[in-house]
């Protein structure tokens, strides 16, 4: 295919292709600034198929620089900026960088330690030489971008995603939420994260403006979309609720309004229930790094009565519930399933079955008419007294709990029933362990009703901000 960007530019030369700041840019003015970018990135030695590092927050720099790098053709490695020295210089030598572009704003963090790794700045990339290029296309077949894993068990992986992997995704949006050229995405979560940059490639592919905002600022983000005709907004269940909370007047957004995308993890029942009685179109989603972004998610019209529920698989996908029970692993065929671990093709593998289907590593089950609903990881599920327990089940249940402000759900061993279930959270209210057990009582099995309740300070998270459950054993704790 030929360069999404030259096309789009081409088919919408005045359209405005991104707000940031304030200040809105057309796809032809994008385009220059790309070009522009390409020249040096050529002249300084940047060639097609290289793995090439972002280092970069939600900037315009980081925009462009991502549009230049696919001029080129090269591989594009995003790297966390919320990583540490030691995961950042794992990556960049797993991934074998050639080089690494650093947003200007971060030229004094962490990743200026690493070693071994050529960093390109503004200041370096605008002294190389400009050299002609032809811009690549986009093989449906060629690898587009390394995304490493969160990392919550192990090793971060570094997932390859091809341009036909982020295609199929960005269609499969399309159809669903039924895009039209007045649509405008806020995109606010992490552009180094699968969940941003598909914001910016379904823009080029869907001729739509993006609002590019650099902090997640709920204040900030609830006069955007009061304000400005933005549609559609990307957030994860943490977002939504401090979007909520900000918003104590429950003020209306703007009438072109329609989406509150949803993804990341699982959101109890009580916030959507918030949502509806505030008429915010909350769309929950179901999709991975492996993935590509979502392959299952709920139509808007569906929202309403089927709420809890991700949806159903997207146009070009398929799932099924492995197992003879109820619920079971969540399995996925899709061609936005990318093509493999970098230097780690046999484990990739070993995540499929025998008749071809990924093994998620996700519980769930779906109902009568397809519609999915995730009970947690199969990971994460113990056995009590003979009977399966999701600890995202019982999370669920305990959001609704005044003045816990997160909790996660664990076990420990028990000599009667092998494993019983025990709560960490955070809150800073005076909590009574008795109270809490009496709400879980009122809500919950009796066999689902954490026998402790631990609180602590913070929760351990890796650097994309998933809590990491194996470590929560460590944490320090006051037993309630």
């Amino acid at each position: 295919m030929e360069n999404w960007l030259n096309k789009r530019a081409q088919l919408s030369p005045t359209k405005i292709a991104l707000t940031y700041q304030g200040q809105s840019y057309t796809f032809a003015q994008v385009l220059a600034q790309a070009q522009q970018r390409a020249q040096h990135l050529i002249g300084w030695g940047v060639q097609a198929h290289q793995h090439i590092g972002i280092f970069g927050l939600n900037s315009l720099d980081t925009y462009y620089n991502i549009l230049a790098l696919q001029q080129v053709g090269a591989v594009i490695v995003f790297l966390n900026t919320r990583l540490s020295q030691e995961e950042l210089q794992y990556q960049a030598n797993n991934a074998q960088l050639k080089a690494c572009l650093v947003d200007p704003a971060l030229e004094t963090s962490v990743i200026m330690k690493i070693h071994n790794i050529p960093l390109i700045t503004n200041q370096i990339l605008k002294q190389s030489p400009a050299r002609p290029y032809s811009p690549a296309a986009m093989e449906l077949s060629d690898v587009a971008s390394l995304m490493y894993t969160s990392g919550t068990t192990g090793r971060p992986k570094g997932v390859l995603q091809t341009y036909g992997n982020h295609w199929h995704s960005a269609i499969n949006t399309f159809l669903n939420f039924q895009i039209t050229a007045t649509d405008s995405w806020l995109c606010v979560v992490p552009i180094f994260h699968i969940s941003g940059f598909s914001i910016l490639l379904r823009s080029l592919i869907y001729g739509i403006r993006i609002y590019l905002e650099p902090k997640f600022l709920p204040e900030r983000i609830n006069q955007l979309l009061i304000h400005e005709p933005v549609t559609i907004i990307s957030v994860v269940p943490t977002m939504l609720k401090r979007l909520l909370d900000q918003n104590q007047t429950a003020q209306a957004y703007n009438n072109h309004f329609r989406i509150m995308f949803l993804g990341g993890s699982p959101i109890d029942l009580p916030t959507l229930k918030i949502c509806q009685k505030r008429h915010i179109p909350t769309i929950q989603s179901y999709g991975m790094t492996e993935t590509c972004s979502n392959v299952v998610v709920l139509k808007p019209q569906d929202a309403r009565r089927k709420i809890g529920s991700c949806g159903q698989a997207l146009f070009s996908n398929q799932i099924r519930i492995a197992g003879t029970h109820h619920s079971g692993e969540i399995q996925i065929k899709s061609p936005t399933l990318a093509v493999g671990y970098w230097r780690q093709q046999p484990l990739y593998q070993q995540k499929f079955t025998t008749d071809g289907w990924y093994r998620s590593g996700d519980v769930g089950y779906l109902d009568a008419e397809g519609f999915l609903y995730v009970q947690g990881r199969l990971d994460e599920m113990f056995v009590s007294g003979g009977e399966n327990i999701y600890p995202n089940e019982i999370e669920n249940v305990y959001a609704q709990y005044p003045g816990i402000d997160e909790i996660v759900v664990s076990h420990k061993a028990d000599p009667q029933f092998g494993a019983v279930p025990i709560a960490y959270l955070t809150s800073k209210q005076s909590l009574s362990a008795s109270e809490l057990r009496s709400f879980g009582r009122q809500h919950l099995a009796h066999y689902q009703v954490p026998v402790e309740f631990r609180l602590i300070k913070q929760f351990p998270r890796t650097g994309s901000g998933k809590i990491q459950r194996s470590r929560l054993s460590q944490s320090k704790f006051q037993l309630l």
